[in-house]
């Protein structure tokens, strides 16, 4: 297949890229001339899109999909997932296939106050509140957590320590304030069918991270984690490929975090382990037969390091002047 990914210097586009370089065309694509996972690919390859919020972004994706016959188009930036499943007729229409769940489901993962709460009678969540002035001066039992009611990766994040620690956060609904979850933290990487029938939920655990990723992590067995996650995953409507975190609470006590409903940046461990997720997804796209079972994988641990690709300087200079 020719297929197009998005945001291709963030590590999701990249893990993609592991997968499926090798028996795809695979064309890559991202805001920022620098980055790293367009110069994985030739030069008629690359392309410069605007922001995931920019009006404009579904008419450049369709328009760069019909002049490079793209097959199939894979976002991988949480910003722009709501806006192509809006639009997911006219790429159709123009023979591009996309895989998202709905746009209702796309927009209650992205706020976590409406996922949390739609999640209380399916799963443990984390006890929460909105911040507010009130909130804030109702604040005791410390320590705390706050993060973005909207937010992506692990950007606007905070450990509240003490009351202090609030002054400079927006107490105007746009942050959520939570109990302090202090034990292992785990991410699943799950694979909903079409259909809704899970065919694969691999739980790592986080052991070292770093800018919100990973970057020492393991595979582990923890059938608590899997059908916890697979729980959330199906009570929200998601199809196909997504991320479930979840985190131990002081009582050990497995309780979600969040739902990314994309590609996670450490699927080459998933892959490892026997589970390759963006083949399965290009499988089922192409209307191959996927499983019925669960699929097995084996525990297997990884470290990240950085790694280099050498080119033409030129070459960006060229992928600038666009």
């Amino acid at each position: 297949m020719r297929i197009l990914i998005t945001g291709a210097g963030g590590p999701s586009a990249i893990s993609i890229w592991k997968s499926l370089a090798d028996q795809h065309e695979l064309h890559m694509a991202d805001m920022d001339a620098r980055a790293s996972g367009l110069y994985l690919v030739p030069h008629p390859q690359r392309l410069l899109i605007p922001r995931g919020d920019d009006p404009n972004l579904v008419h450049v994706l369709l328009q760069a999909c019909k002049n490079r016959s793209i097959d199939f188009l894979l976002p991988t930036v949480d910003a722009e997932l709501a806006p192509l499943a809006r639009a997911e007729a006219d790429f159709v229409e123009q023979g591009v296939k996309l895989a998202l769940p709905s746009v209702e489901t796309l927009e209650l993962c992205r706020d976590k106050d409406a996922l949390l709460t739609k999640l209380r009678d399916y799963v443990p969540v984390p006890d929460s509140v909105l911040l507010t002035d009130r909130t804030a001066r109702d604040a005791l039992d410390f320590p705390l957590f706050a993060k973005p009611r909207c937010g992506a990766g692990s950007r606007g994040l905070v450990n509240v320590n003490r009351p202090a620690d609030l002054d400079a956060l927006p107490k105007d609904g746009s942050y959520l304030l939570q109990e302090f979850l202090p034990g292992a933290e785990y991410s699943v990487d799950i694979y909903i069918r079409g259909d809704g029938v899970a065919i694969a939920a691999v739980p790592r655990e986080r052991m070292k991270v770093d800018s919100g990723i990973a970057i020492t992590a393991r595979t582990v067995q923890l059938p608590e984690a899997s059908e916890t996650a697979i729980r959330a995953a199906r009570a929200v409507g998601i199809r196909y490929v997504a991320n479930v975190q979840l985190k131990r609470c002081k009582q050990g006590i497995l309780k979600l975090l969040e739902i990314n409903p994309r590609f996670p940046g450490t699927l080459p461990l998933t892959a490892q382990a026997g589970i390759d997720i963006p083949a399965l997804l290009v499988a089922e796209i192409q209307q191959q037969q996927l499983p019925d079972d669960f699929l097995p994988f084996r525990e297997l641990a990884v470290v990240r390091y950085w790694t280099e690709r050498y080119f033409d300087p030129q070459e960006m200079d060229l992928l600038c002047r666009q």
